[in-house]
């Protein structure tokens, strides 16, 4: 199932990159596409469930991090 978001408060490409990779570890997550410059997040998850997971690790990452449903 894939997923489309908009993102808030990542500062650098960087960051953005380090989440990704972070990101891409969950059990669950297929593929992950963080584009900074257009503030979007496209990833193809199992299910669901799994989206419970990658919101814990952007909580954790970086305070501040949000992510917006776009489907």
């Amino acid at each position: 199932m894939i997923l489309n978001y908009l993102f808030e408060g990542i500062d650098c490409i960087a960051c953005a990159s380090k989440l990704e990779d972070k990101i891409k570890k969950i059990n669950g997550v297929n593929s992950i596409n963080i584009n900074y410059f257009l503030s979007t997040f496209d990833i193809d998850v199992n299910d669901m469930d799994v989206m419970k997971n990658v919101i814990k690790v952007c909580d954790k990452f970086e305070e501040g991090v949000t992510l917006i449903s776009c489907n």
